[in-house]
């Protein structure tokens, strides 16, 4: 071990960060209450310029087959669904408040587009195992935000962990376990327990690199599950690998417990490959 990050010290930090917009706490509610009124997160989106030009931006695209006739947040949430503008949120919350400009070894544009490709193979795997959409897309979205919060507060750490991770060919979370003695799956979860984000969300975060082998009171998570697998499938997806591509490393067990059969992957990749640049523009807010 080179140089450990105090964890305290890690934990500190993330109490810093800023709390959510109070639009996004109250669509965080929405995931984990399906009878939550809308009203009252349409309101506050509608105060909130920056969650509701995404909102609509998101509502607009070709990617929900509605371009350029929404006009209003409640017609956007109606559309979208509560849960799903969940998503968009959190999205403009992380770009928000963790910037990444004093770590110049991190890319953000690979990471981003890896976030937003986990996330919409996860949405899409998660009807194939009795999964909540909303739920899984957020789960993939917010699943690497600890290597985000590294890079933005511990940007020397970061670079070390960037440079070992070369050197040795190692995966980012077992170069991290071995320069800092914690690795971005438990620091992504306490970033979403600092933001309220729902128990299961938090859980899939920070087991989304645990070994397939090692359930939870006897099996393993649908939601867990799904983010490893959709985290698979996304890398695989932007290694452009030729169609139809193998199935990745670690991917069989996985099927296994989601009571997947590997035929449902090729077609789902392509749907992700087809959607992830629009999603990918829409979400960043550019």
């Amino acid at each position: 071990m080179l140089d450990t990050l105090n964890p305290a010290r890690l934990a500190a930090r993330v109490t810093e960060l800023p709390p959510l917009p109070e639009a996004m706490v109250e669509v965080m509610l929405a995931l984990g209450d399906q009878n939550l009124s809308a009203q009252r997160s349409i309101q506050l989106i509608e105060r909130d310029q920056a969650l509701a030009a995404r909102t609509l931006r998101l509502a607009n695209s070709a990617f929900y087959g509605m371009p350029g006739r929404v006009g209003n947040i409640g017609d956007a949430v109606r559309l979208l669904g509560l849960r799903t503008v969940a998503s968009v949120l959190a999205a403009a919350a992380v770009h928000g408040v963790i910037r990444v400009d004093a770590c110049p070894g991190f890319h953000f544009e690979a990471h981003w587009r890896h976030a937003i490709a986990t996330a919409l193979a996860a949405r899409a795997l998660a009807p194939w195992a009795g999964a909540d959409g909303d739920e899984a897309f957020l789960a993939g979205l917010m699943h690497d935000v600890g290597r985000l919060v590294l890079a933005a507060f511990h940007p020397v750490e970061a670079q070390r962990v960037l440079a070992l991770a070369r050197e040795r060919g190692l995966p980012a979370h077992a170069a991290e376990q071995a320069v800092l003695g914690i690795a971005h799956p438990a620091i992504g979860a306490l970033v979403a327990e600092r933001w309220h984000f729902p128990p299961a969300i938090v859980g899939a975060i920070r087991r989304h690199h645990d070994a397939p082998a090692a359930p939870v009171d006897g099996q393993l998570p649908a939601l867990t599950a799904l983010v490893q697998l959709a985290n698979l499938l996304a890398e695989r997806l932007l290694a452009d690998v030729p169609a139809p591509p193998p199935l990745p490393d670690g991917a069989q067990p996985l099927l296994l417990a989601l009571g997947l059969g590997a035929d449902v992957l090729n077609p789902l990749l392509q749907s992700v490959r087809q959607c992830s640049d629009e999603m990918t523009e829409i979400l960043r807010g550019a």
